[in-house]
């Protein structure tokens, strides 16, 4: 049995799964950073009430709110780099199998045992087929014909 799945590899089809990859890569430290980040803009908005515009109070609520904007810059940098890679704009095949997974482009093509892979995470949008620990495919649930396909999929990459 085969299951396919077309994916056109553009913006619109891996920008959510940047923020899917930051998530299950980076959870406790984006949590972490979060929190730190509303507490420097916070002790910055107290120490501007209390003792009004002094360079302390500036440069917290200017780190906050960096650290806060950092996911935008790194999806806009993320943007950048994605359209820049040889293969950006082109329909994707993929081609599912027990064994592993064929990928045929217009100017590339490939084959990948699942054993080959670091990791594979289903997740409710589609699945992230992880190459290395930070390098990572992804296959959006609207490329498989139905839910139960992408589940198949990772069943198979599962059990290997």
């Amino acid at each position: 049995m085969e299951i396919k799945a077309k994916v056109v590899f553009d913006e619109s089809s891996h920008l959510g799964a940047f923020r899917l990859h930051m998530w299950h890569r980076y959870r406790t430290w984006l949590m972490i950073r979060t929190i730190l980040s509303a507490a420097i803009i916070f002790a910055g908005a107290i120490l501007i009430i209390n003792e009004g515009l002094t360079p302390l109070a500036i440069l917290m609520l200017m780190i906050g709110t960096f650290a806060l904007v950092r996911p935008v810059i790194w999806k806009v940098m993320h943007s950048r780099n994605l359209r820049k890679l040889p293969g950006y704009g082109q329909t994707v095949l993929y081609t599912f199998t027990e064994e592993g997974f064929s990928i045929l482009g217009e100017d590339r093509e490939g084959k990948v045992k699942w054993s080959a892979l670091f990791e594979v995470i289903p997740t409710k949008k589609g699945l992230l087929l992880y190459h290395a620990k930070k390098s990572y495919s992804w296959m959006p649930l609207e490329s498989f014909d139905s839910s139960d396909e992408m589940n198949q999929v990772a069943g198979w990459a599962s059990a290997s």
